[in-house]
């Protein structure tokens, strides 16, 4: 805790030395960053196969290439985010005055991240952050053990440690972390160690932005493509074997179109990964045991429409379909984090709004239809960080939206403008000439300056 703590005031003398980072200083930092990930590029991919047997491509698409162009977004913009934004103000009240907002640095920031994508959800927040003006300190996953390592070798390359840092360990680590004053605490993780982080920063008042998970539904109806339903619902529960916090969690399809959906995913997903799925480079594995064990014990008592193979040595479970799932059953309890896909049927649309209303909104509602109508219905009467017409997952590519949850599944937004700003405080700013000093503002109060006040503030 001692060395946790010098560290903290390492970097809350180097903020106080360097005031409000300029955008050079900003820019150059980001620019580094960008050359370190460049040149360490193959090895963060080696280190990704490692720990989560993830393919060169997926790796890029997921993680290096997507925060590498998060990271080109960022520098094209932040001038212009940096500027001060003038607002007009009421002459008639703040005589020879000018007002505006500008964004400043939120201070001394911590960013917990997860194992499931270690890089990307490491570096995203810190691209925020960095952009915004703080001192950050890093504390990746334990579970993600070969990312960790190359993530230390980049930022010690890169940063000083009073400027940004990293900091190795387990939940002992996070919970002594946990005890510093931060001024922002950015979490990525389950909902059950988000509300802890919460409780842990409430102590010191401590804002957090909480990026956590859900049970995001696919929703297809009877005149949806069936097809295209089928690939972009099998490859987003699929990617990163579906340890994706956005991932389809559960199906909700129409009952005449079920068996035919059901057919085509099966397609789909020997059309992407073969039979052979243990061969196939593009498929990956699960992060540890434990989580095996977990989703392993899910499976108990299911109907297994397709796959269901499993091996504990090798950390690997195959795609697999269960059908006809009860809506109690463990399955639809918790998020499931892999790659099992629970299957439930509705006759009216109805019933399938008020089945996805009546549970806790997810990060992502991904409803599969032809009909602007049916569109429009899902996204009046339920709640979720996002909801997506016939596709999933793709929201994340467009930087210009924001990316979080609400109440269970987060709180916050971040990526592209929405980092800077979460990782920024909006101070307003009035620049009052001295000139003119009426004297009605003051006291006494007079009958007079009563009437001119009624007539200046109607």
């Amino acid at each position: 805790m001692e060395n946790l703590t010098a560290l903290f005031e390492k970097q809350a003398t180097f903020l106080h030395e360097e005031a409000v980072m300029s955008h050079s200083f900003r820019i150059k930092a980001l620019t580094k960053l960008s050359d370190a990930i460049l040149k360490y590029r193959e090895e963060i991919h080696v280190a990704l196969k490692a720990d989560l047997g993830k393919s060169s491509f997926e790796s890029y698409i997921t993680e290096t290439g997507f925060v590498l162009h998060e990271l080109a977004f960022i520098k094209k913009n932040l001038k212009k985010w940096m500027k001060p934004t003038r607002v007009s103000t009421p002459q008639k009240i703040l005589f020879y005055s000018k007002s505006y907002s500008r964004h400043v640095p939120k201070g001394q920031v911590l960013i917990l991240s997860p194992w499931n994508y270690p890089f990307q959800l490491l570096f995203s927040p810190l691209i925020g952050a960095i952009a915004a003006g703080n001192t950050v300190v890093l504390k990746p996953s334990e579970y993600a053990v070969h990312v960790a390592q190359i993530v230390e070798k980049i930022i010690e390359e890169v940063f000083p440690e009073k400027y940004v840092a990293i900091v190795q360990g387990g939940a002992d680590t996070a919970k002594n972390l946990l005890k510093l004053d931060w001024d922002l605490v950015f979490f990525t993780g389950s909902t059950v160690v988000g509300k802890k982080i919460a409780e842990a920063a409430a102590k010191n008042l401590t804002p957090v932005v909480l990026e956590l998970g859900g049970k995001c539904p696919a929703i297809v109806h009877r005149d949806a493509n069936l097809r295209v339903a089928a690939r972009r619902i099998a490859w987003g529960k699929l990617i990163n074997t579906g340890q994706t916090c956005v991932a389809p969690d559960y199906l909700l399809v129409h009952s005449s179109v079920k068996q035919k959906l059901l057919k085509l995913l099966v397609i789909e997903i020997e059309n992407m990964l073969g039979r052979n799925f243990k061969e196939t480079a593009a498929y990956g594995r699960i992060i540890n045991s434990q989580n095996f064990d977990r989703l392993n014990t899910l499976l108990e008592n299911t109907n297994i429409y397709y796959g269901g193979n499993r091996d504990r040595d090798e950390l690997f479970i195959a795609p697999t379909i269960i059908d006809n799932v009860n809506p109690n059953h463990p399955l639809m309890k918790e998020e499931i984090f892999g790659p099992i896909l629970p299957v439930l049927t509705y006759e009216e649309f109805d019933e399938a709004v008020r089945f996805v209303k009546r549970r806790e909104p997810p990060l992502a509602i991904y409803q599969f239809t032809r009909s602007n109508t049916i569109f429009d219905q899902m996204q009046r009467h339920t709640r979720s960080g996002a909801i997506l017409k016939n596709e999933t997952i793709m929201h994340l590519s467009n930087l210009r939206l924001p990316f979080g949850g609400v109440r269970q599944s987060g709180s916050g937004r971040y990526h592209g403008k929405f980092s800077f700003e979460t990782f920024s405080d909006q101070r307003s700013v009035l620049k009052h000439s001295t000139f003119f000093d009426p004297a009605m503002r003051y006291p006494p109060y007079t009958a007079k300056k009563w009437n001119i006040i009624k007539k200046l503030l109607p």
